[in-house]
């Protein structure tokens, strides 16, 4: 295994079952072995072997950044890092963290063709917004993000549909499809697409919703599904859905997606099980019920949870209500009253929500001014306590005029697993 060295001086305290003064010893002893065990003539460090489970061990802990460097170093360790075992350690020692960052999407419309932007990193406690280079990014003003999955992000625009990996800097085009409605049908189509990933197969699937708005009234859908490593969409029939889409999660082995029933308005949460690839419906809580009030989709700890947030700005509150039981349907109401003072100085009264892993609710602005301080809210529901955080570095600083959020900010977790692993 080569270059073992490095990582031992560069990071000693990382060494598995040593303490900081063990690794400190270990690499001291790596420093006084004989020269021609540790350095060659010229007094430059050559490689010593160590046992491969140990060099595992210690990459895994090492931020994505730096795992991508380290790829180029030697052929054993690019061999590491780019298997899927090693990512699927790396993914759950970040997803055991506490949630540090959060992802969100803008876009200009004022732009050419309200082109969708970039996406930037946002960090909870310093506040400092950071741009993710990506290339070849879609752009039009149809392109929608819907969250994301173990770091990946879905994007969609109209019958097109991308996979994106922000930590590899990697996008990808899905084959592409399109609704097999009647050619007499007429009107406008609206299109939606989300990823399911099942934790016991490890398979990821993409379901893609078309929602056609009749010319003369009415409204017809289609869905398909497609699983990743395979080249072909699957019609997918007896799905509850006509309404467009307005959040979804993955949760439980299912996508959830958030919408309305376009007769009484009623809140609707429609599941799709990702390995038989069926639909079925969540009894609403008892509040949403009759409701065409604003809600968002998220998950709460483990929970599914629906925040409805129509009168934040009058009277500073927010009702969650969380799906305590799955299998009953049973849902726990919550209602958060945050401090009055989490409005100064914000300008604006629209507002996008989102939670974080560690259970932070954040409130984020939909327009963002670019003479106007920005910021962020992060209120904490267990301990009830509150950070306002101004954003440094604002990303609407990019663009000229206003700025619009193209999604939620939602949680986001690094994946070191390049996207040619998902599609092969």
């Amino acid at each position: 295994m080569a270059c073992p060295v490095l990582i031992v001086r560069h990071f000693p305290e990382l060494i598995i079952g040593s303490s900081p003064k063990m690794a400190d010893q270990r690499e001291k002893k790596l420093r006084t072995q004989n020269d021609d065990e540790v350095t060659g003539g010229d007094g430059e460090a050559i490689s010593v072997e160590l046992p491969v489970d140990m060099v595992t061990d210690i990459l895994v802990r090492l931020p994505v950044k730096t795992l991508l460097q380290f790829k180029c170093v030697s052929k054993p360790w690019c061999s590491i890092i780019a298997e899927p075992f090693f990512a699927d350690s790396v993914l759950a020692s970040f997803l055991a963290c506490p949630s540090v960052s959060t992802v969100v999407s803008i876009c200009n419309p004022f732009g050419p063709g309200g082109s969708l932007c970039r996406f930037f990193r946002l960090d909870h406690q310093t506040g400092l917004s950071t741009p993710i280079p990506l290339p070849d990014m879609p752009s039009g003003p149809h392109v929608k993000v819907l969250g994301s999955i173990n770091g990946f992000i879905c994007l969609n625009d109209e019958d097109l549909t991308h996979l994106c990996n922000p930590s590899t800097r990697e996008i990808a085009a899905l084959p592409l499809t399109g609704p097999n409605f009647p050619a007499h049908l007429l009107g406008k189509i609206e299109s939606f697409a989300a990823l399911g990933y099942d934790p016991a197969s490890k398979r990821y699937k993409v379901l893609k919703t078309w929602i056609l708005y009749l010319q003369y009234g009415g409204v017809v859908a289609a869905h398909k599904v497609l699983t990743l490593g395979t080249n072909s969409w699957r019609i997918v029939d007896d799905c509850p859905i006509k309404s467009p889409w307005d959040d979804c999660i993955c949760a439980e082995g299912a996508i959830h997606i958030l919408t309305y029933d376009r007769m009484d308005r009623n809140v609707v949460v429609v599941t799709f099980n990702i390995v038989s690839e069926k639909f079925s419906m969540l009894l609403p809580p008892g509040g949403a019920v009759g409701s065409a009030r604003k809600f968002k989709l998220k998950l709460f700890g483990e929970h599914l949870a629906l925040l409805e947030y129509l009168h934040l700005w009058d009277n500073d509150m927010i009702t969650m209500y969380v799906l305590d039981d799955y299998g009953s349907q049973a849902w726990k109401e919550l209602r958060i009253v945050l401090p009055n003072s989490w409005k100064e100085g914000i300008l604006g009264t629209s507002f996008f929500i989102s939670i974080t892993r560690n259970g932070d609710i954040l409130l984020f602005h939909t327009v963002l001014h670019r003479q106007a301080a920005s910021y962020l809210v992060s209120y904490n529901v267990e301990s009830k306590s509150m950070r306002k955080v101004q954003i440094h570095g604002p990303p609407c600083h990019r663009f000229k005029g206003l700025a619009v959020l193209k999604c939620a900010p939602f949680d986001f977790v690094d994946n070191i697993l390049s996207l040619n692993h998902l599609n092969s």
